[in-house]
């Protein structure tokens, strides 16, 4: 348990590169607002549900380009019509998806590079599916060491400023998906592997903010999470820690995780990823913001803070691998709904 909890701890500071990345990127992008005096029940936040906009690819503060894969058979893209509203982070890597090689087989599309492989492609059922792979025996060129950069590949959207929901207009905040880690292989002898430095992980992270111009806490925020997959155990505890010192890498702010087997029971209609079958994922965040917030407080975090100054600000999910590991993940279904007071 010592060794899982080091392990969390020594590279939870990707959180700060994404919100970094997160400030430098937040553009103002077409993404349907919440109106304040709007009743009308139920609205989805995430916009362009269908990737038909493409992927801004970037690795910490630095765009790449735009990756657009379009379905066999489907109708052809307009390049340059509308924005990207998705990103794709693919931190540390020594490739570029922008640059990789279009594989178009049967009905999947792809960008593949010697790190990584993104595909869009329809199941039978005619669902969209997202393929995020991670290589990283491509990437490392000998096994990792503790305080060493890793690699990532996340696909992340932002919500932009002036348009963001307040948990304090919401009854319910509401992120689903169906997801399935299609396999995971370590690459590493059991003499290269330390359970404290390497991993391959697939995570849900959002970042709430006080977005309350007249709060002492005014930009501050709160890492909110879960891990669906960790190779290490079947099993994830629950993790609320300080992410890693600013004044090196990390945010400093609180990461408040969800884990223990209620997190599969409930939230993974009792589907363990382990599994590799599909498990449908079903969070309202709304549900656990008051238990979120008042541990922050506990902790000296945003004392200043009530409910109706959060907002939701950042969205990522996908791999953080610090270890030598060939990993799948496959999602459809993506939904961020919220039902307003």
């Amino acid at each position: 348990m010592n060794m899982l909890k080091r392990a969390n701890r020594s590279w939870t500071s990707l959180r700060g590169i994404v919100f970094v990345l997160f400030l430098f990127m937040a553009i103002s992008v077409p993404t349907p607002a919440a109106d304040a005096n709007d009743t009308t029940k139920t609205r989805e936040l995430f916009g362009d549900l269908g990737f038909a906009n493409g992927f801004l690819v970037h690795d910490g503060t630095k765009q790449l380009g735009v990756l657009r894969l379009q379905v066999p058979g489907e109708p052809a893209l307009n390049p340059g019509e509308f924005a990207p509203i998705w990103k794709l982070a693919q931190h540390n890597s020594r490739f570029d998806l922008t640059e990789g090689e279009v594989v178009v087989e049967q009905n999947v599309s792809a960008s593949v590079t010697p790190g990584q492989r993104v595909a869009l492609t329809r199941n039978e059922e005619g669902e969209l599916v997202l393929f995020l792979d991670v290589m990283t025996n491509s990437e490392y060129r000998a096994p990792r060491r503790a305080g060493e950069p890793w690699i990532h590949l996340l696909l992340v959207q932002d919500f932009p400023v002036g348009e963001r929901v307040s948990f304090g207009d919401v009854t319910s905040l509401t992120f689903s998906c169906d997801a399935r880690v299609c396999d995971w292989e370590r690459l590493m002898t059991d003499e290269e592997f330390d359970s404290g430095v390497h991993a391959t992980q697939a995570s849900v992270y959002f970042a709430i903010s006080n977005d309350n111009p007249h709060s002492a806490d005014y930009q501050d925020f709160i890492w909110f999470g879960v891990s669906f997959f960790d190779d290490r155990a079947e099993v994830q505890s629950q993790y609320v820690e300080v992410d890693g010192d600013p004044r090196a890498i990390g945010t400093g702010k609180l990461i408040y995780r969800l884990g223990e087997q209620k997190t599969i029971d409930e939230l993974m209609g009792g589907v363990n990823p382990y599994s590799k079958e599909w498990a449908h994922i079903d969070i309202d965040l709304a549900q656990y913001v008051v238990g979120m917030l008042l541990a922050a407080q506990e902790r000296g975090f945003l004392v200043h803070t009530n409910v109706a100054d959060l907002k939701l600000s950042h969205f990522n999910y996908g791999w953080e691998t610090p270890g030598i590991y060939r990993s799948s993940l496959a999602i459809k279904n993506l939904h961020l709904k919220a039902t307003f007071k």
